[in-house]
């Protein structure tokens, strides 16, 4: 799409007529989310992806999504609420431009300029460094933590991992492979009740009384997850195949 269907299409979904399905609802949730106050301020980014544009050049990309009118004042430092316009293009294996918008000595190649872009993204960030600061994410680092493995999920691929899952506190996870119960930590964190299951009982049972999967759980003043010994390659002998869990 051009810069200006992506504008169209993010204006029309931001239009105040009733969604015409599900997935239409939950973008637009996304781009506006219920905790956007209008005092809260906003910015707009410009990414072009394998070409430089100068900033009036972005803002006239800017100006295309001027119809979104976005409650709250804009700001571009630290901004409450973060908007992201995305212009890719084709690049080469070493992702670099296949055709260049500048030459030699940074002159305009018009023909190249010409060329429609691969794609036109629009959306919200929702998660970044920016809205992590003050410790929340240190809070939560592997190394903050009582009890660890060689094969520990990074605490915030597993925060993303629950994310994408939508676990709620009304949800039941359940880890098969539970390791020392990274993934389910992030889960608990959410709400979610948890059950976890691994074939390695040294594992389960951690070092000692103080450095164990329940200890990580107590560090963050979570609730204990159940955790049973099982070897998942005879899943049958353990649990009802017949029923789901």
């Amino acid at each position: 799409k051009t810069m200006d269907d992506c504008a169209q299409d993010a204006t029309s979904l931001m239009s105040s007529s009733s969604p015409s399905s599900s997935r239409t609802k939950a973008d637009r949730e996304i781009l506006l989310k219920r905790n956007f106050k209008p005092e809260q301020s906003w910015k707009m980014t410009v990414h072009t992806l394998g070409s430089r544009y100068t900033r009036e050049e972005q803002n006239e990309m800017r100006l295309k999504f001027s119809a979104l009118t976005f409650p709250g004042p804009v700001k571009m430092e630290n901004p409450s609420n973060e908007f992201i316009i995305i212009r890719e293009i084709e690049l080469d294996q070493t992702g670099s431009p296949v055709y260049p918008r500048h030459g030699l000595n940074k002159v305009l190649i018009p023909e190249n300029d010409a060329r429609p872009p691969l794609a036109v993204y629009f959306g919200r960030i929702l998660g970044g460094a920016r809205n992590w600061r003050g410790g929340r994410m240190e809070k939560y680092s592997l190394k903050n933590r009582v009890y660890l493995g060689p094969t520990s999920m990074d605490s915030e691929l597993s925060l993303i991992m629950t994310n994408l899952a939508q676990v709620k506190n009304t949800s039941f996870c359940f880890d098969p492979f539970v390791g020392t119960g990274s993934i389910l930590l992030t889960c608990a964190l959410r709400g979610a009740y948890c059950l976890g299951t691994d074939i390695d009982i040294r594992v389960l049972r951690g070092r000692s009384s103080d450095e164990n999967i329940y200890s990580n759980f107590r560090q963050y003043d979570l609730p204990r997850p159940d955790l049973v010994r099982s070897d998942n390659a005879i899943y049958s002998r353990h649990y009802r195949g017949h029923k789901p869990l």
